[in-house]
Parts: structure tokens; sequence; C-alpha cells
């Protein structure tokens, strides 16, 4: 476009074309020749020009008259015949007859082509009778058969539903609200015997009567942890106390002290294990240390 602009002024100051440099043929066709007011009609134009020429349309011009450029391929060349293609629209009622001028471009010399005339007939768009006015649009008018049958049924399930989720929610609020039982208190658990004295019984016995003197220990330990952490020592394992102290977050080293002195109580009682004099030493020690006694 840029260069058809350039080329229509370019075409205002050349002026006339000179001699000897009309094409040896032209043919121009438009199709169709009838049409309404800005409809597209396809132009078509043929023309051989001697070596060195280039033809270009020159919309604007005023051959063109009430026609206007729409688009335009690029131009077509097959050794000196040239074809130009582009697509224009009527802007006036009649029959009209407009000339697609052409300018000629040679080097820096461009000049003006006007092929013949074509003749186009735009019909109105109104009827010959039809008044100048526009008429009132008619007034809206009801579809049968639009509503679903299962529509009001689906309303009214949920609505219904919605009101059964609406109470869910008002009691659930007011059971939130309402004062709740106070907890079980829990039964306290029985005192435990003194350790210190089955930690004496196992102090005397430890070294002729060593069953007795673990067993002695081991309740006197068990009593201990029952009285210091308010757990059920006496009916829980060795594995198991010492998975309970770690739960309720006793100190670990007493956990693992005690659980490993029960196991060892619980081998010497049942399965006849006779641990050395020292060994049977140090675990009264370790003893007196989880009692708290000197």
């Amino acid at each position: 476009m840029k260069r058809l602009a350039l080329g229509a002024l370019l075409l205002a100051l050349v002026g006339t074309p000179a001699s000897g440099q009309e094409p040896d043929r032209i043919e121009t066709t438009l199709q169709p020749t009838t049409a309404r007011i800005g409809d597209h009609l396809q132009l078509t134009i043929r023309l051989t020009l001697p070596p060195g020429q280039t033809p270009e349309l020159a919309p604007g011009t005023p051959g063109w008259g009430a026609v206007e450029l729409v688009s335009l391929e690029p131009p077509r060349q097959a050794g000196q015949e040239w074809l130009l293609r582009a697509t224009v629209a009527p802007f006036a009622l009649g029959q009209r007859t407009f000339t697609p001028t052409i300018a000629i471009v040679s080097g820096s010399d461009v000049h003006t082509l006007d092929p013949p005339p074509i003749t186009i007939t735009v019909l109105p768009t109104l009827l010959p009778d039809a008044p100048l006015e526009l008429s009132p649009l008619p007034p809206p008018a009801a579809i049968q058969g639009a509503g679903s049958p299962f529509l009001r049924p689906a309303l009214a399930s949920g609505a219904a539903l919605l009101a059964l989720l609406l109470t869910a929610v008002i009691i659930l609020a007011i059971r939130r609200r309402s004062p709740q039982p106070p907890a079980p208190v829990p039964m306290p658990l029985p005192p435990a015997e003194p350790a210190l004295p089955g930690l004496l019984l196992a102090e005397s016995t430890i070294d002729t009567d060593p069953v007795a003197a673990y067993r002695a220990l081991a309740a006197a330990v068990r009593a201990e942890l029952a009285q210091r952490f308010g757990i059920p020592a006496t009916a829980l394992t060795a594995t198991e106390l010492r998975a309970r102290l770690e739960a309720i977050g006793a100190d670990r080293w007493v956990a693992r002290l005690a659980g490993g002195l029960l196991e060892e109580c619980d081998a010497v009682v049942y399965a006849g294990y006779r641990p050395a004099p020292e060994r049977r030493r140090a675990d009264l020690a370790m003893a007196y240390e989880l009692v708290g006694e000197p």
C-alpha cells in the first residue's frame, strides 16, 4: 500500500505516458458485474509490457470513481505477461463506469495507463416501495414447550434438601453450645508399699537366695514407679513399663534403667539365670538409684 501511495504521488507529478510505452495487450475482467453497496468483487487485469516495466494498481485516481480497493494481491509475471488481481467494492447506487488506473513503473519513470472502462450495476438494498424508516420490532412471544417437566420437582427437592442441611447445622451448633458433662475423675491408685523394706530384704538375701532377693528388688522398683508416675507398674511387663514411661514423658534414662533392671529380675526369678556376685551388687545399687534411697 505504501508503494501505491508513492505511485499515486508520482503519477500526479509525471502526468501522461510517453510514446512507445503502451502495452501490447490489456484485458480487464470484473466478476460479478451486478452487486449491492459494499459487496466484494474480483477484479482481474492481464497485460503485456516491454521488459523493464512493472504494473501496479493506482486506486484513488479519478478513473476509479465510487469503487474502492479492498485488498490487493502481489503482481504475477510470466515472461512479458503480467497478472493483477484485486478485491474491490462499489459504494454508489445505479449503473457505474469506472476505470482501474494502472501505474507503469520503469526505473525512476512512472506513468499512468487507463484500461478500457468497466460497467457495474449497483442495486439498492431496499425494495422500490419500502419506506425509508426502521420498522418496530415485534413484541416478544412465548416459546411453547421450553419448560422442562422435571424443573419444578427438581426445585422442590433442592429446597427440601437445603432445609434439611440448615436444620442439621442448627442442631450441631446447639449441641456445641450446650454444656458438656464433666469428665469422669479417675480413681486414685492404691498407695504403693514402701520401697525401702523390699530393698533391705533384697540386700540381706542377694548372696544366699538370689531368687527371693531379685523378686523383692523388682517389687520395690515397681512400687516406686507406680507411686511416682501414677501408672499400674505391677500389672505391666518390663517392656510395657518402659514404653509407658516414655509415652508419659518420663526421663528416658529412668525408663531404660528401669526396663533393663526388671528384665534382669525376670531372668533370675523365672529363667534360672544366676548373675555373678559383682553383677548382683550392681543391680542392687541400680535399684537404690531408681528408688532414690542411699
